[in-house]
């Protein structure tokens, strides 16, 4: 009996000193140095059946497109999210980000102005942007072969910040000139082909068409109204494939003769 109690009492101490160094362990979880990182997830929520919960989406890449732009914009801002892991500073701290040569294909000065391998994260902040000025001149147009050019950046340490998660120390900027095909065009069957020309006028007629995502007028048959207006303007007004000269119709192109 004695040794039993003995046993017990030792097995008290053990649990004790075990829980003791879990709770300094948590508790100097972050008092070395932050971890920076580029954003690779977002959360939403998600109903199922009475249940709500949250479904993770990773990515690596950030894309710039002026497919929807006007001629005139030339230029336009790209801002890849950095966060970090650790407690918010009450003073600016700076993080270095290195262009990767061997994944690369944009040229600086050309597909987009050279910027600093320093950049500053803000005081007071748990999430801020690297901004990157993209270039249109030199930007593909091609509907036909369509050209994506990439910049690959991979995150470096700093005197502020070591580094974050494995999956976050890199992250692609793709830059283009072309309208990509939206994720529902496909399924509805009224609009036939795929030309961006086509999705324009769309977007012409209401704003809403600019959703890359889903189709903002899928219930009760509410795009009818619009494959309608479409047909009717490309049989009315001649519009033309830039590339092959081919006139552009709802359910066809026609090449036309010199």
């Amino acid at each position: 009996m004695k040794s039993i109690y003995i046993l017990t009492l030792l097995s008290f101490f053990v649990i004790v000193i075990n829980l003791s160094s879990c709770d300094q362990s948590i508790d100097n979880l972050y008092t070395e140095k932050s971890r920076i990182q580029f954003k690779y997830f977002k959360e939403d929520t998600v109903t199922q059946g009475q249940a709500t919960v949250y479904r993770r989406t990773y990515f690596d890449r950030t894309t710039l497109s002026f497919g929807m732009s006007d001629d005139e914009v030339q230029e336009d801002t790209a801002k890849i999210v950095v966060e970090f892991l650790g407690d918010v500073s009450n003073k600016d701290r700076t993080y270095r980000v290195r262009i990767n040569p061997d994944s690369t294909t944009a040229k600086e000065g050309v597909h987009y102005k050279p910027f600093s391998s320093t950049q500053t994260f803000r005081a007071g902040r748990r999430k801020d942007t690297l901004s990157i000025v993209v270039l249109r001149k030199d930007l593909g147009t091609s509907f036909i072969n369509p050209v994506d050019y990439r910049l690959t950046l991979d995150m470096e340490a700093t005197e502020d910040f070591n580094l974050g998660m494995k999956d976050g120390l890199y992250t692609h900027l793709y830059m283009n000139n072309y309208l990509v095909k939206p994720k529902w065009w496909d399924g509805v069957g009224s609009l036939m082909f795929y030309h961006p020309k086509k999705w324009k006028i769309l977007i012409s007629f209401n704003e809403k068409w600019a959703n890359k995502e889903k189709e903002p007028f899928n219930f009760n048959n509410g795009g009818r109204e619009y494959f309608e207006a479409l047909r009717n303007y490309l049989e009315r007004e001649p519009t033309f494939d830039d590339e092959t000269g081919a006139r552009i119709y709802i359910d066809r192109l026609v090449e036309q003769n010199n």
